[in-house]
């Protein structure tokens, strides 16, 4: 279980880098438009980490 919170901690953290760097706006478009794909994509397995969590800790 310690593995998954790692985890989601991890995506989460990565999650708000990129957000952050967005808002700074300093990109060019073309890069903007590929993180923000990439910020879908992790909140993506955030959500699939925090389903696998959420069974784990109902199983106990």
């Amino acid at each position: 279980m310690n593995e998954l919170i790692n985890s989601a901690i991890a995506l989460r953290n990565d999650i708000q880098v990129i957000n952050e760097f967005l808002l700074k706006g300093l990109a060019p478009e073309e890069a903007q438009l590929q993180l923000v794909a990439k910020s879908c994509v992790l909140l993506g397995e955030l959500d699939d980490t925090l389903e696998q969590l959420k069974d784990t800790a109902s199983c106990k």
